[in-house]
């Protein structure tokens, strides 16, 4: 993530008192990186800022949030969608959760803390991941260097036997 400690966060959401209260519970929970959107649409316009996690919605008339979610993975495919959706439905979880969702929360009174917990779980993933990436390549660079100490090492020994004077 760019930003793990405020990352920017798209919010698309048709109902325009659910989007302020998500826009409002996640300010009051220290996210200010925010944009809010009302649509698939709008927000698939606006990918160029490279939001590291999109809140939607999962049904919407036309593109739904699962085609924005699909569209977006072919380019960007390390930002992570939550869906928060009225649908109750166990089915409906899994299906997108399986094809990509960080996660899918059910809009009730508890959805907030659980987008907030979802939020920080997917950060603290990422972070996670580029310590593992950074450490590989740390690894793999330390022994790059060890090698070339050896091959270095061996061809002054092979070097300096050639000129001997004695």
């Amino acid at each position: 993530m760019q930003n793990s400690r405020n990352p920017l966060i798209f919010v698309v959401e048709d109902n325009i008192v659910y989007n302020d209260l998500i826009m409002g519970g996640l300010k009051v929970k220290k996210f200010t990186n925010l944009q809010s959107f009302k649509n698939p649409e709008a927000c698939y316009k606006n990918l160029d800022q490279n939001p590291e996690i999109i809140v939607l919605n999962y049904a919407y008339t036309g593109f739904t949030g699962l085609d924005l979610m699909h569209k977006v993975h072919e380019t960007k495919p390390d930002t992570n969608f939550i869906f928060i959706s009225g649908q109750n439905n166990v089915d409906v979880a899994v299906k997108i959760m399986r094809q990509g969702a960080f996660d899918y929360i059910v809009k009730n009174e508890k959805a907030i803390d659980n987008l907030v917990s979802a939020i920080n779980l997917a950060v603290s993933t990422e972070k996670k991941k580029n310590l593992k990436s950074g450490l590989r390549k740390g690894i793999i660079l330390f022994f790059i260097i060890v090698i070339i100490m050896i091959i270095l090492v061996f061809s002054l020994s092979l070097f300096s036997n050639d000129f001997k004077l004695f």
